[in-house]
């Protein structure tokens, strides 16, 4: 059953991989309407801004996804099968 698990993490790691542009987009739309209706907590930011943080948010999907895959990947190769 563990390494159905694993090929779960492996399958999350590849979406984030492949979604980490579109993901970073919408949680950025997300975070900008917050901040446009409660502006004393944070204002909103720049178009500059936005689009530093969308690469930012970007690479750092990726990241967790390669980190996602990697385990799995490792984890599956390091298994021996019971004696």
């Amino acid at each position: 059953m563990s390494w159905l698990m694993d090929i779960a993490f492996a399958l999350l790691g590849l979406a984030l991989i492949f979604w980490a542009a579109p993901l970073s987009i919408r949680y950025n739309a997300w975070t900008t309407g917050l901040r446009e209706r409660h502006p004393n907590i944070n204002p909103p930011p720049t178009s500059e801004w936005r689009a530093r943080n969308t690469k930012i948010l970007t690479i750092m999907f990726r990241v967790v996804g390669i980190c996602f895959v990697l385990r799995s990947v490792l984890t599956l190769l390091g298994r021996t099968k019971p004696h």
